[in-house]
């Protein structure tokens, strides 16, 4: 098996994307930290969003034991995320001011390889037909879509700079969040105890698998870019198997900055933090 891995930082002081890699438990994963709406960073100059993300990298990557599920893990982490917010004073009950994280997670067995996810971590399997197969979906979809066309609204009215589009878009991805961990809404690791019912784990057989492909949003292409009649993980999934993991982010950087104000690909950051493992099975 060959390894890949890319993680670069996006327009935020810290890089909240965090990789998994943990070779001796054939352990592989991302994580996308998420901050709060309320301003925070700790003592040692942390965002709340990177906390999270390397808890789980954590967690992850000490994990010896075989015996120990990925849900279990997840659990585990979940709960001391909900402790670690409740030392720092953070209101547990204010779901705009919860840190979390988007996860997603893979375990290679013998005969097999189990998954875990939750938020909007992308898990693409690849096969010797070439098949492209995503094991997850992005949960955040449906919701994040309201704030897009709010977004592209504004571009229609003509504003053009990504600092007047924000304050029209901020009362809705407030709403977003308050919808975490409810059937309406989306799974995320934030504290919740209700976090853990919103995970999507499960096992897929090594049968003419060839690739595996874990991804943060941050490495997402814009839907504009994709060719008309294209799908959109199989496009991706070649994009990133011909070019080659940190290839396919620096070409992704350098559309991002031919287009600073998210006009020509409305989103909410010029560039988001990036995090990306491409395991090749020989």
């Amino acid at each position: 098996m060959k390894l890949h891995h890319v993680t670069i930082k996006g327009d935020g002081t810290l890089n909240e994307d965090a990789l998994i890699i943990n070779e001796q438990g054939s352990l592989f994963g991302v994580a996308d930290g998420v901050s709060s709406f309320v301003p925070f960073t700790s003592s040692e100059n942390l965002t709340g969003g990177y906390i999270a993300s390397h808890m789980v990298k954590e967690a992850f990557e000490s994990l010896e034991e075989e015996g120990k599920t990925l849900f279990h893990t997840l659990v585990k982490v979940n709960e001391s995320l909900h402790e670690k917010m409740y030392t720092y004073g953070i209101d547990i009950n204010r779901k705009e001011k919860l840190w979390g994280t988007a996860v997603a997670v893979i375990r290679l067995m013998e005969n097999g390889v189990e998954f875990i996810q939750t938020g909007d971590c992308m898990i693409l399997a690849v096969y010797k037909s070439g098949e492209v197969r995503s094991l997850t979906r992005l949960q955040v979809e449906h919701l994040e879509e309201y704030a897009i066309e709010i977004w592209r609204k504004c571009i229609r009215r003509g504003v053009r700079t990504r600092d007047d589009i924000m304050p029209h878009v901020k009362e809705q991805l407030i709403a977003n969040r308050k919808m975490s961990n409810t059937v309406e809404g989306y799974g995320v690791l934030n504290g919740e105890e209700e976090a853990a019912d919103y995970f999507e784990y499960g096992k897929i057989n090594k049968v003419g698998l060839t690739h595996l492909i874990l991804m943060t949003d941050g490495l997402f292409l814009p839907t504009e870019s994709i060719p008309e009649g294209e799908s959109y993980w199989e496009y991706t999934a070649n994009n990133i198997l011909r070019k080659g993991i940190e290839q396919y982010a620096q070409d992704l950087i350098t559309l991002e900055e031919s287009d600073p104000e998210c006009i020509t690909y409305p989103r909410f950051k010029k560039s988001d933090d990036k995090a990306g493992i491409v395991l090749e099975f020989c």
